[in-house]
């Protein structure tokens, strides 16, 4: 995922696109827009996706692996473009710039809806940490061409079609879908507060290095000082699978041995306890099945046309400003480098996601609060962002830069989780990448056609020649217009609430339901190990005895008739003293596993519930 954002970057090279090829700026954004709607145009992804869904290891490995080759061709293509390799019409960059942009959304699908489905009543806080590392990947590799390659932004694009391709083929091998209930060695909060933890140390560091580098440059030494801190915060990370899961995590059913298994089926459990122990497949788990929807029924429904409205044109008033930024601070006045403000968008970006995935898992499992409320609240502080892009002053456009991509952000990390809660995860790959259509056809509509055109006109009441347009007014219309798109998107997102929640009161009691079973299940689980090692011990504590009737056999017969301790009989006094210090560690573990077994938060509400 944090290479699934590079359209993100697109600030950094356009001016040099536009350079070369003398485009206009309704041309350069243009191009721009073909970025946008090659990453977010994922029905290519998604119905690929759903058609190798139940090849678990295969499927997500193979999406992943065709975004490989879109990005690298893509990238390099658009390298040799740059680099004068190549002199491709514009028609011709517009179809390179989809292709490269087109692969993060192969990415996303790949990781993203895999891990959805593996952590179906966790899925905000999944998808607001996976999106969150989508929002920094602008940032992240900011950082890399502002250490080594700035102001090469030829060589930036060299470095964009290398670096990611070879991260993604690294850990292809390590995601595929789960398709049974996983008993970890921890519970899966820690690992996902550790994930939380790890971003926000990211994208707390990318904005201190964001200010850092405004006010001065660094060297080459300090570059690799910059770059190498990013990679190390980044190691928490490789803990996850390690301690939480992976190789450690086990099938909630018993894999051990045939003959251990027969040995546990000895131990007589409680009939309340089966219907816990039984075998379970997540996919299909009560929290999704009496909701699944076919795209043809989505295109139908009401809610997802609200749903639509409202995420297409609050993202559309975000790209609007990625689009253009290096623009808008030509207009405002220059003389600040636009890579400081892509950091900043980008890590609000980053921000927004996260809050947008954890906050209304919280808001739903403590206060039973819907999902879609955090959309009303988003649209309006989308509102917000344009009026403040309308009004922008350069000393105050790290701010404006601030609120947008925090409200661009939360669209992006809370329409994934709401489409999976009322559409269902069976499609969730196509259903999504339907919803994607529309801040696709926005970024063509707001961020290209409607900025392009009143950015010339602009330039026309100005009377100004050349490509660059100077004055505060050059964007304010746009974002006029796009903050009275965001109220519309106000009503729609209050629609849309009004219109689920009684739906939400339902998705809110089953899952709630369906996280208390799998924790008794897993506390069942650990019981039922435990168990199964006090049989264990209570067999070498029967062995152990018997050795101890030897023993005593043994003194009897070495009883010398009242003289001193013979060398036999001391021997076999020293044995007894053994035997008696093996039974008394054995009894003070088995005290132990009794306490453990009593400990048990649920044990007891499980069997009376």
């Amino acid at each position: 995922m944090l290479c699934a954002g590079l359209s993100y970057s697109y600030g950094i090279w356009s001016s040099t696109i536009k350079e070369r090829y003398q485009l206009s700026q309704l041309e350069v954004a243009g191009i721009g827009t073909a970025g946008n709607i090659g990453g977010y145009l994922a029905i290519f992804a998604g119905l690929f996706y759903d058609w190798t869904r139940r090849m678990n290891r295969f499927g997500p490995r193979a999406t992943l692996l065709v975004g490989v080759g879109l990005h690298f061709l893509g990238y390099m293509t658009l390298w040799a473009a740059a680099h004068g390799n190549i002199t491709p019409p514009y028609w011709a960059l517009l179809i390179i710039t989809f292709g490269a942009c087109n692969a993060q959304t192969w990415f996303e699908t790949g990781s993203m809806v895999t891990s959805i489905r593996n952590f179906d009543t966790e899925r905000g806080t999944v998808i607001g940490i996976l999106k969150a590392f989508l929002g920094l990947s602008g940032s992240f590799f900011t950082t890399v061409y502002v250490s080594f390659l700035d102001p090469d932004a030829v060589s930036f694009l060299m470095m964009l079609a290398v670096v990611p391709s070879a991260i993604v083929l690294t850990c292809l091998c390590f995601v595929n879908y789960v398709p049974y209930i996983q008993v970890e060695p921890h519970t899966k909060s820690h690992a996902f507060h550790l994930a939380c933890t790890t971003v926000l140390g990211l994208a707390a560091y990318q904005a201190v290095i964001a200010l850092a580098r405004n006010s001065e440059g660094f060297d080459f030494w300090g570059g690799v000082l910059m770059t190498g801190a990013n990679a190390t915060l980044l190691f928490p990370m490789l803990a996850i699978p390690i301690i939480f899961g992976g190789l450690r995590s086990r099938r909630l059913r018993d894999l051990s041995p045939p003959e251990e298994q027969q040995a546990a089926q000895a131990v007589d459990l409680l009939p309340e306890l089966q219907p816990f122990l039984a075998d379970d497949d997540a996919s299909d788990s009560p929290v999704n099945i009496y909701r699944d929807k076919s795209p043809a029924r989505c295109l139908r429904s009401q809610s997802f046309w609200y749903l639509f409205f409202a995420s297409a044109v609050c993202s559309g008033a975000g790209l609007t400003l990625l689009n253009n930024t290096a623009q808008m601070v030509e207009a405002l006045g220059g003389g600040t480098s636009t890579a400081v403000f892509v950091s900043v968008y980008s890590i609000a970006n980053c921000l927004g996601r996260l809050c947008s995935g954890f906050l209304p898992d919280r808001m739903m499992s403590e206060r039973d609060m819907p999902r879609t409320v955090s959309l009303i609240f988003l649209s309006a502080l989308t509102f917000v962002a344009c009026l403040l892009n309308a009004f922008a002053r350069l000393e105050f456009f790290g701010i404006s830069a601030a609120v947008t991509g925090f409200a661009f952000g939360g669209f992006q990390g809370v329409v994934p989780a709401i489409a999976s809660e009322i559409f269902g995860l069976r499609n969730l790959a196509t259903n999504y990448s339907l919803l994607q259509l529309g801040p696709a056809l926005c970024s063509y509509v707001q961020a290209t056609y409607l900025a392009g055109t009143l950015y010339a006109r602009a330039m026309e009441r100005h009377h100004e020649t050349g490509l660059t347009c100077h004055g505060s007014d050059c964007f304010q219309t746009v974002f006029l217009i796009n903050a009275g798109l965001s109220l519309g998107a106000v009503v729609m997102s209050t629609l849309l609430w009004r219109r689920t929640k009684h739906l939400y009161s339902r998705v809110i009691e089953v899952t709630k339901a369906e996280r208390a079973k799998r924790g008794l299940r897993g506390e069942f689980e650990e019981a039922r190990q435990l168990i199964k090692r006090m049989g264990a011990e209570n067999k070498l504590m029967h062995a152990i005895l018997s050795r101890g009737r030897s023993l005593v056999g043994d003194l009897q017969g070495a009883m010398p008739g009242g003289n001193a301790a013979s060398p036999p009989l001391q021997s076999a006094v020293d044995a007894l003293s053994g035997f008696l210090a093996d039974a008394r560690r054995l009894l003070d573990e088995q005290a132990a596993l009794y306490r453990r077994f009593d400990e048990l938060p649920n044990w007891r509400k499980g069997l009376t519930g």
